[in-house]
């Protein structure tokens, strides 16, 4: 049995590909084994392994996904609407399509991150060898002077020595801070309660609101088109919010469609999306066209996310730049301080 949930790229592979063997009017069984043969060995050999055991052994494709326990509930429970809405095919296509878009998103955030946390960690050796190398070999250099130059310039090497610690400590908390990050945001428990906390930090919650606001559109979209009744799709769209508040946001929803009030006037008043696309609904749904609203809907939420994203790196990078200018220039005091002290006594 699979431990690890598969990524987002695997997925959106799984999908598409899936997608494909139905279209080629292939028996899952085979087009599972297929898979596996062409995968290339890791976690997507091993899981398309086990669907194919599963599937040939009578049980339906969400069946095999949920009992390899290598894909989301939300995955599962879209592949279990698509099997029973006979929409299979649509489904695993909308779902190859957001997980590419969601893989996307994270590559885009992670290299603006991942590249500075690289320099700050060779920023990190170097200040170690400038502690423990460069500035006891100064000390070593200072005491061959003459007393008056050497005590001189002892409480500046003090001082660098000093500057060179603090540094060296901030560098080790910020690369501690972003290991201890990366390694609990894979546990979905802590990943869902980082996700609430930036839906509540000031300073991010806007752009949180944006990337869960794409995903509840993308899976309404997606549902809508597969045939599935408003209440039924919101029911299972919560499993893939991991936004408390939106989540809850969406359960209030959920109970409003079902005492009869209608959907778009629901999606209006606990805002889960703007005014005007819950009017565009409205008027969609008169006419009948309101697959297509959705869809539109999700394609605008989508630009919107990836914009955000592209924002946000824009954001990141120059700040992290600043940050590590002021660092290299502290650096370079801890090693000119000393120097230019003695050039100071010696004039």
């Amino acid at each position: 049995m699979a431990k690890k949930k598969l990524t987002n790229d695997e997925i959106a592979f799984f999908c598409e590909q899936l997608s494909l063997v139905i279209n080629a009017g292939i028996p899952l069984s085979e087009g599972a084994e297929m898979i596996a043969e062409n995968a290339g060995g890791g976690r997507v050999t091993t899981v398309a392994e086990e669907l194919e055991k599963s599937i040939t052994a009578g049980k339906a494709l969400y069946e095999a996904m949920d009992d390899s326990n290598a894909f989301p509930a939300y995955t599962v429970n879209m592949v279990k609407i698509g099997t029973l809405s006979g929409r299979l095919d649509d489904v695993l296509k909308g779902l190859a399509v957001y997980y590419e878009q969601a893989a996307e998103r994270v590559r885009t955030v992670r290299s603006a991150v991942l590249h500075p946390i690289i320099l700050i960690a060779m920023m990190a050796v170097v200040m170690i060898v400038l502690i423990v190398q460069v500035l006891p070999m100064f000390s070593d250099i200072f005491g061959q002077f003459n007393s008056s130059v050497g005590e001189a310039v002892s409480a500046s090497v003090d001082y660098a020595y000093a500057m060179g610690t603090i540094i060296l400590i901030a560098l080790c908390v910020i690369l501690v801070i972003s290991a201890v990050v990366a390694l609990l945001s894979r546990i979905p428990a802590v990943r869902s309660g980082l996700s609430s906390f930036l839906s509540r930090f000031f300073m991010t919650k806007k752009s949180a609101g944006v990337f869960s606001q794409a995903k509840f559109a993308n899976a309404m979209s997606m549902m809508v088109s597969s045939g599935i009744e408003a209440s039924t799709a919101l029911e299972n769209v919560e499993l893939l919010i991991e936004d408390k508040d939106m989540s809850k946001r969406i359960k209030r929803c959920h109970d409003k469609v079902v005492e009869g009030e209608p959907f778009a006037d629901a999606l209006s008043e606990e805002k889960l999306l703007p005014q005007i696309d819950a009017r565009s609904l409205k008027m969609s749904y008169r006419s009948g066209s309101f697959d297509e609203a959705w869809k539109k809907i999700s394609d605008r939420c989508a630009d919107e996310a990836d914009t955000t994203s592209e924002n946000l790196v824009a954001f990141i990078e120059p700040v992290l730049i600043a940050i590590m200018a002021v660092m290299i220039g502290a650096i370079l005091l801890t090693v000119m301080l000393p120097m230019l002290d003695i050039m100071s006594k010696l004039g």
